[in-house]
């Protein structure tokens, strides 16, 4: 479905989150339709400028669909709804609605990126490579930039961060995919583990033929769950391509480049890395001048962020980290003495593979662990770490989890404490964006 396929139309627009009110301005001002029906899971105030469109939640929901002629649906809202099942043919969402313009547009190129982890610093790279060679690159998508936002321009190339809410129910798919990897995360809102996985890989449904994807072959599980296309699959992290080792990543056995060399942080961003090079490499890009034009790249906040030091203690923002996998590549980026803080919302996550990274990594001095999954956490730690010199904190607060862990490392002449929280954020925080703001007053009032 296209933007032009809603002329006037009585459209409902479920979840008033940033997209929600996004289209619902964007199709006002381009006068597709005026017609709307507001719709929230929760309770809420009538947004700003909407106070002539009724909003409806809680039991008027259903009513208010079955009035529409399309739902459009924004991320949040899940597939799996008992209502939006029953009309998933007049449903559409944001993303797909944009997705489907841009690939109208005979000029212009779509390159989606999805995974676990790792999506945004693969998109926000491969965007500043682009620009660097000269192309004129939109990006947009789950980084914070609503894709409806680059249809008013035209690009060489629109870079897109999907995320497996946006993906599930796309009805065309980027010419160019590629898949960071594939973790245990968001199975409350897909219903289990298997329809996440699937709904992930749902981003390369339907490409055409031409179209290809690259997937990370050190993953198995996206490789398992991505066999089923593997006639248009390309794969990095391999020896005959792109791929991360010591500290450097290589093409087909030449070094391209070294972490030392720039400022993004983390061994695993050298893996996503390989990821992107390969699509840089498919579309003819000169490798070497890419490579120089990234070290002028600067890391997105809240991603491996150096806050602060202060008497020999370094403070990193990693409060993207919403599983425990981004932990254990976090723990691998540093060396000297670390304390690490971490919880958050419960997502059903298993937590033996960060505590056996914390029983193997003896510069791990101790873990403060906190909110809803602090105790799981906690007894996963209790059962697997046994080191002498490992101390495991069980806090209540961030506030006085910061200074715990500030006033240890000063004690053992310093080191880095690692905000990794290795789950989402929500029921404490809006987002990953108000946790990471967060532990940086923090670490500021200290």
């Amino acid at each position: 479905m296209k933007i032009s396929d809603l002329k006037d139309k009585k459209i409902a627009v479920w979840g008033m989150g940033a997209e929600g009110k996004d289209i619902v301005q964007y199709l006002a001002k381009h006068n597709i339709t005026e017609d709307f029906v507001l719709i929230n899971d929760t309770e809420c105030d009538k947004p700003a400028d909407f106070e002539n469109y009724p909003l409806y939640f809680g039991s008027d929901v259903g009513k208010a669909c079955e009035a529409a002629d399309i739902i459009i649906r924004s991320p949040g809202v899940s597939i799996y709804k008992p209502e939006l099942v029953k009309i998933r043919d007049k449903t559409t969402s944001v993303t797909d609605l944009c997705l489907n313009e841009l690939l109208s547009r005979k000029k212009c190129t779509v390159i989606g990126i999805s995974g676990s982890k790792g999506k945004s610093t693969s998109v926000s790279s491969l965007a500043f490579m682009l620009e660097k060679q000269g192309y004129k690159t939109g990006l947009g998508g789950n980084i914070g930039r609503p894709l409806i936002e680059l249809l008013d321009d035209d690009y060489d190339f629109v870079v897109a961060e999907i995320s497996s809410y946006q993906a599930s129910d796309l009805t065309v798919s980027p010419q160019i995919a590629m898949f960071t990897n594939l973790f245990y995360v968001h199975s409350e809102w897909h219903n289990g583990h298997e329809n996440y996985c699937r709904d992930k890989v749902h981003l390369i449904a339907h490409q055409k033929d031409g179209d290809i994807f690259f997937a990370n072959a050190r993953n198995q599980q996206l490789m398992d769950y991505t066999a089923a296309f593997s006639s248009r699959r390309r794969l990095y992290d391999v020896a005959d391509g792109f791929y991360a080792e010591n500290r450097s990543l290589y093409y087909q056995g030449n070094k391209i480049l070294d972490l030392s060399e720039l400022k993004l942080s983390g061994t695993h961003n050298l893996d996503n890395l390989a990821g992107v090079f390969s699509i840089l490499k498919y579309l003819n890009i000169d490798i070497k001048a890419a490579a120089e034009s990234l070290k002028e790249f600067e890391p997105l906040p809240h991603r491996l962020q150096k806050v602060a030091v202060k008497n020999n203690v370094l403070f990193v923002n990693d409060s993207i980290s919403t599983a425990p996998e981004a932990a254990i590549g976090a723990i691998n980026s540093f060396d000297g003495n670390l304390v690490l803080i971490s919880g958050g919302q419960d997502n059903q996550q298993d937590y033996s593979d960060y505590a056996a990274c914390v029983e193997a990594n003896p510069k791990v001095k101790a873990v403060v662990t906190l909110y809803q999954t602090g105790p799981k956490i906690a007894e996963t730690l209790r059962k697997n770490v046994k080191r002498k010199d490992f101390l495991l904190i069980e806090g209540d607060s961030l506030e006085k989890s910061v200074a715990i862990a500030y006033d240890l490392l000063q004690k053992i002449g310093g080191g880095t404490i690692l905000f990794t929280p290795t789950s989402p954020s929500f029921g404490f925080y809006k987002n990953f964006v108000e946790r990471g703001n967060h532990f940086i007053k923090v670490v500021e009032a200290l």
